[in-house]
């Protein structure tokens, strides 16, 4: 299992293709000029941000902090991922 530094270490299109590959989504934040995308992957956070035109990568960022996570958690729905 990958750790959070040995994936800082990789290239950034090895990062990319590692999230793409095995990361596990977990939510999107629209921005006037671009997105972010989270996805978990082996025990730790990674962010992509990108371009809102051409789907350009501006930045990779990867993290453990859950405080990182509040921007993402008020758009997920409870009642979407529970049996109601």
């Amino acid at each position: 299992m990958m750790t959070l530094y040995e994936f800082g270490l990789l290239h950034t299109q090895a990062k990319i293709n590692l999230v793409y590959r095995e990361g596990v989504y977990i939510g999107k934040i629209k921005e006037d000029d671009g997105s972010r995308v989270l996805y978990q992957l082996n025990g730790f956070y990674v962010e992509i941000s990108y371009r809102k035109y051409r789907h350009h990568i501006r930045h990779i960022r990867s993290f453990t902090s859950t405080f990182l996570l509040d921007p993402y958690l008020e758009g997920i729905v409870i009642e979407n991922m529970v049996g109601f």
